[in-house]
């Protein structure tokens, strides 16, 4: 995928980017070039581009506690958007969608 900066970082869709950090050895890096990677993680994690890698951040990444009534919510918007999405976005968002309904599923009983 070639080397990462600041530039191809924010044109990379989060599923791409993802599979680029798969690839780097974070063990090559001195100490500059590891902080630049985690920033630049941080950056493009916390930057959802696309409804579906605004899904996956309110599912993993957003840190706001949410109310059970948020967890359904989000459920809920979830099992809509893939209703029409595509097979890309349907991939991104599938890593996530387990945790989130084992979440739902503790909450409709009664266990949270």
């Amino acid at each position: 995928m070639g080397e990462m900066n600041d530039g191809n970082v924010s044109e990379m869709g989060l599923l791409e980017f993802r599979e680029y950090c798969k690839s780097v050895n974070v063990s090559e890096m001195d100490a500059h070039e590891f902080a630049m990677y985690c920033k630049r993680w941080n950056e493009r994690w916390n930057n959802p581009q696309t409804e579906a890698e605004r899904l996956v951040y309110e599912i993993a990444g957003n840190k706001k506690r949410k109310t059970n009534q948020e967890w359904l919510d989000l459920q809920e918007k979830v099992r809509e958007f893939l209703k029409t999405a595509a097979e890309e976005d349907r991939k991104l968002i599938g890593g996530y969608t387990e945790s989130l309904c084992m979440i739902c599923s503790a909450i409709k009983e009664g266990l949270l």
